[in-house]
């Protein structure tokens, strides 16, 4: 019997299929977030939208965090299989023990600071001698004790107070306030003020932000998992700042409260602080162990961490940097 040629094509086809076996599953893992969604998981949104995830068989569940979750606690558990945080919140879960290991950092550069309306005119840290300075404890205001100190400004010359909120700047009950500059600016902006800004990081102070941890545990067991992982997170961040707006609309999908003229600024804002001379040498999201030192020293001096005893270079892995 003679089988036309197409149902010849469609039998090898089938027997090829069949010898090959079925398609392995995607391996399901998930990502914690520190905060809620918008922007600052810009490049996790894209990396699972545009297929990266996929395409290195691994079907990744993002879930956000909020004030009621720890993300290094629920990856520490098990819970999550990666998480993200500042780098401040890793080596304190690492030195209360922790089982953490850090395989990449997507923000370079911490948006710690202080935030000022302009016509205070505090332009550089000098500035803020005999100003009100409102903090509340955490990251910008270890960060900004740690400026002030590079600056040479004498920390008691500066009013300090302890308040929170942006309306003590507007209501100018206070001059400055301590901020993370690639948000809170834009949303005094948004509602007519002119703002300014000081950045912890432009005054040499080393801190990772969005820093990307698993367990030693998992690491250990499914390095090739962590490798593609970090691979496609890469792949998502470049998309995201070269396709802002389709990123913002991405982003937007998935929690339809955000402000969508905010996400765009503070995106457009964010690449400054993920694009740095080493991500240029090492990739996107890449992390060095020299920077975590940099940044243990900083916290054991302002910021209360217990550094003895820990172990940087067992924590840090440069192995999982995309440049490398």
């Amino acid at each position: 019997m003679t089988y036309p040629r197409t149902f010849k094509l469609a039998l090898v086809t089938s027997v090829l299929a069949l010898a090959a076996g079925p398609l392995a599953a995607a391996e399901e893992i998930s990502l914690r977030m520190s905060w809620l969604m918008n922007v600052q998981g810009a490049g996790y949104v894209m990396a699972d939208k545009k297929g990266f995830f996929a395409e290195e068989g691994l079907d990744v569940e993002i879930m956000a965090g909020g004030p009621n979750l720890n993300s290094m606690t629920l990856v520490a558990t098990g819970q999550n299989t990666f998480g993200t945080n500042d780098v401040s919140s890793v080596l304190f879960g690492k030195s209360e023990g922790m089982p953490l290991a850090i395989v990449g950092a997507c923000f370079q550069r911490n948006p710690a600071g202080v935030l000022s309306l302009e016509k205070t005119g505090i332009k550089e840290p000098g500035d803020l001698v005999g100003k009100s300075l409102a903090f509340n404890e955490g990251g910008p205001w270890v960060y900004t004790q740690a400026m002030l100190a590079a600056a040479g400004v004498d920390i008691s010359k500066v009013n300090t107070v302890t308040v929170i909120g942006n309306e003590v700047l507007m209501s100018g009950q206070v001059d400055a306030k301590t901020a993370f500059v690639v948000n809170e600016p834009i949303a005094l902006q948004l509602q007519g003020f002119d703002t300014s800004v000081l950045v912890a990081a432009d005054y040499g102070i080393q801190a990772y932000a969005e820093t990307i941890v698993t367990t030693e545990d998992y690491l250990a067991e499914n390095p090739e998992t962590v490798a593609g992982f970090m691979r496609a997170v890469a792949k998502g961040w470049e998309y995201a700042l070269s396709n802002q707006d389709e990123a913002v609309q991405a982003v937007l999908a998935l929690n339809t409260e955000l402000d969508p003229e905010q996400q765009r600024r503070q995106l457009a804002m964010q690449e400054s602080f993920i694009r740095s001379d080493a991500t240029a040498k090492n990739g996107l999201c890449s992390v060095t162990t020299e920077a975590v030192a940099d940044s243990a020293e900083i916290l054991a001096k302002y910021g209360g961490l217990k550094a003895e005893g820990l172990d940087i270079e067992a924590l840090v892995h440069e192995e999982f940097n995309v440049g490398m």
